[in-house]
């Protein structure tokens, strides 16, 4: 294809608008089947296009006698029509920036490592103020956490948050928290080194081993597609 043709691409034109208006820079003023069969389009397309590049400004008619014939607009029409494109581009850029830094599906991923930053992951959770749901608890966290666990439940029951808590079987008939904890238990067969805490828009995947670690992600849909997982978990769990 000829740079011509490839520049008019990219002003926005179509492949067979770009070919009838180059036909026409040819041919001048010119009848439909001319210009079909000089840019090699069908006739019954020609029509369309022509009629499309008129819309744009780029094609004009005539009537001489009792045919029309239609011309070719001076190419620097195409000029035009792109800084008009950009000015409407620009008068919207401030509310298309705008829509990009309020986007609905916009997330965060932070990962903590060692037991100072899963604590950090616990204050985020602290600070949502809404009730926790965790599935797959196993104690583990409070023997690496200690005294930062003590803190962080402290915390949460100052702010009135409750905890629903998905444990396993092995864990029934310890003591696990208190009359702010409402628990049910999974069967031991789907333990998992993974626990998944969610807490208002954030979901804390919290590995236990020993490079104890968290992956915190906020988003809302997120965190409210978890806890329909969890309330769906919760039905079937054993209390």
């Amino acid at each position: 294809m000829s740079s011509k043709f490839e520049a008019l691409i990219e002003a926005g034109l179509t492949q067979n608008e770009a070919k009838v208006y180059l036909a026409m820079l040819n041919l001048g003023s010119s009848s439909v089947n001319s210009i079909s069969r000089k840019a090699e389009v069908h006739r019954v397309n020609t029509y369309d296009i022509i009629e499309r590049l008129v819309q744009k400004g780029l094609v004009s008619s005539v009537v001489k006698g009792a045919k029309k014939f239609y011309e070719p607009a001076s190419p620097d029409r195409i000029l035009t029509i792109l800084q008009r494109k950009q000015e409407e581009v620009n008068q919207v850029m401030p509310e298309l920036m705008l829509d990009f830094q309020m986007r609905k599906d916009k997330q965060d991923v932070f990962v903590f490592k060692g037991v100072d930053g899963v604590a950090t992951a616990y204050d985020m959770m602290i600070k949502e103020r809404k009730d926790l749901y965790a599935i797959g608890g196993q104690g583990s966290n409070r023997k690496y956490l200690k005294h930062r666990h003590i803190k962080f439940d402290n915390e949460r029951r100052k702010k009135g948050v409750k905890i629903y808590g998905l444990y396993y079987e092995s864990l029934r008939g310890k003591k696990l928290g208190d009359d702010t904890w409402f628990i049910r238990f999974l069967p031991d067969e789907f333990k998992s080194p993974v626990m998944i805490d969610i807490c208002g828009d954030l979901v804390v995947q919290l590995l236990s081993t020993n490079d104890i670690m968290a992956i915190v992600i906020k988003n809302k849909h997120i965190a409210d597609g978890y806890r329909k997982h969890f309330k769906f978990m919760w039905e079937f769990a054993k209390e």
